[in-house]
């Protein structure tokens, strides 16, 4: 069986904030609490050191922060949701999926919470439940990541083999920001898998003009060059993925 691949989580915070979270590893990493303040603003500042160690990948000290966070306010959506992610690269599966539950149950309006939750689900093979986030998530039009939303619900749709809605959710990535790489692939990708290689051969040279030719874009355009009966372009390719 072919590996499903992996589809796109958010990045878990800005830039500011995860210039904070430097200060706060750089400065503070053995600080084992953080005094000042209201709870409300010492919970918020322990979710941020927990999530700015989730992206360093520290996660003992991220769940220590996150869980400090979280004995202050069990709702804070923020926290659960990075708190999912935890349990979710330490492969306590059914922990993630309650706690990214949590999280939605808190704050339903979290939508980096319901792509995240939606990338889980993809992994799990859930797809199903992985596409209904998604659909659910790419409502919110103030979201600063749409473009990336609407590629993962692409990828989700075809994999459930719904061609038809993948497509249109590719194009709408593309329409959101033209130059993000990602659903380029996609739909040349898919297009590929259809039989329409010349709109695949399009979709593939936009890709890799943004992305430059990576290894996965070089083997499809072997493969496409292949069925077109063009050897030497598929041996071109081939050459240069070795």
């Amino acid at each position: 069986m072919t590996r499903r691949p992996r589809m796109t989580g958010m990045r878990l915070i800005p830039a500011a904030t995860m210039l904070l979270g430097s200060l706060w590893l750089s400065g503070c990493a053995t600080q084992t609490s953080l005094s000042g303040g209201s709870d409300k603003e010492a919970a918020e500042a322990y979710t941020r050191l927990g999530i700015a160690y989730l992206e360093r990948d520290n996660l003992s000290r991220a769940m220590n922060a996150l869980g400090r966070a979280l004995e202050m306010n069990p709702r804070d959506a923020q926290a659960l949701q990075a708190m999912a992610m935890v349990h979710q690269r330490q492969g306590g599966a059914r922990l993630a999926d309650a706690t990214f539950r949590r999280a939605i149950e808190a704050d339903p309006s979290l939508t980096r919470a319901r792509n995240n939750y939606a990338a889980f689900l993809y992994d799990q093979g859930r797809l199903e439940e992985a596409c209904e986030q998604l659909e659910q998530a790419s409502r919110d039009t103030q979201y600063d990541s749409r473009a990336q939303l609407f590629a993962n619900l692409g990828q989700c749709r075809l994999e459930m083999g719904n061609v038809k809605a993948a497509r249109k959710s590719l194009a709408r990535a593309q329409a959101i920001d033209p130059r993000r790489p990602r659903s380029y692939l996609l739909l040349a990708q898919l297009e590929y898998t259809q039989g329409n290689l010349v709109r695949a051969e399009q979709q593939l040279e936009t890709y890799m003009r943004l992305a430059g030719p990576r290894a996965e874009a070089l083997r499809l355009a072997r493969d496409i060059a292949q069925r077109r009966g063009d050897a030497a372009s598929a041996s071109f390719y081939a050459d240069l993925l070795e």
